[in-house]
């Protein structure tokens, strides 16, 4: 056998498919702590010309842009419901699977692996520009978030509140998510 035949041979072994009985385990982060971050993301990203569309990879619903029931409009009902955010966290978190489990097991280290992140600090092209820089109220609520630590408080600070307004006769029928 001659050398070409043998590296043939390693690129067809090497080029194989996956075992059917190989499984990956994603590791996320805390879904519980995410409405808040939903949030933030809902205000920056979500609007109708930006990832509150059907046609983007990382689709975000929300109160201020697309709406996921049919029937709900923006800002009708006032804030982002609980489907809504749970299909904002299938969405990101399910964007780019193995980064998202890299940055989460490394608790937080490292995010410039994922696109999102990327992006959003402008360290790649972006139709949004530039959304955050290291440190700032955005990257410190999606770091955090990602670190397992999530500071709410810079979440909430750049955004508005889901929860629907306490004022009688407000009419507010969603519920805000858990």
């Amino acid at each position: 056998m001659t050398a070409r035949h043998l590296l043939l041979a390693f690129a067809l072994v090497a080029c194989g498919t996956p075992s059917p009985s190989a499984t990956f385990t994603e590791d996320v982060p805390d879904r519980a702590s995410f409405p808040d971050v939903a949030q933030a993301l809902v205000h920056h990203c979500g609007t109708l010309d930006c990832h509150g569309t059907p046609d983007r990879n990382m689709r975000i619903y929300g109160n201020e842009g697309q709406r996921l029931a049919p029937t709900d409009r923006p800002l009708d009902p006032p804030c982002t419901t609980g489907p809504e955010v749970d299909q904002d966290y299938a969405s990101v978190v399910g964007l780019e699977p193995e980064e998202m489990s890299i940055v989460v097991a490394q608790h937080g280290a490292n995010p410039d692996l994922l696109t999102m992140v990327r992006k959003a600090r402008g360290l790649e092209e972006h139709k949004g520009g530039k959304l955050m820089s290291p440190g700032d109220e955005l990257d410190t609520c999606i770091i955090s978030w990602l670190s397992g630590q999530t500071q709410t408080t810079a979440c909430q600070d750049i955004a508005p509140p889901t929860e629907p307004p306490t004022t009688a006769g407000s009419g507010a029928i969603c519920q805000p998510g858990p």
